[in-house]
């Protein structure tokens, strides 16, 4: 019999949540692990995890999204 050929899709039940960090010059700060949802509305970053728990990061952009990793790196708006 054959076998279908994406039947590993099904098999693993994989999270999409991503950890959030905040970046200031080298050090990254841990803003939230497991992420389901990011918001940006102007300098207002909006992190909401899976259950809604939201947590607010002002004066900060998104500068990186890496979905390989889980990881979304957020940093302050200078000024």
């Amino acid at each position: 019999m054959r076998r279908p050929k994406y039947r590993h899709l099904h098999a693993v039940n994989r999270m999409c949540e991503s950890s959030v960090y905040l970046l200031k010059g080298d050090q990254k700060t841990l803003v939230m692990t497991e992420a389901a949802k990011v918001l940006v509305s102007g300098s207002t970053v909006t992190c909401v995890d899976t259950l809604g728990e939201r947590k607010v990061v002002d004066d900060a952009v998104m500068a990186e999204a890496n979905l390989v990793k889980h990881e979304i790196i957020l940093k302050p708006i200078e000024g």
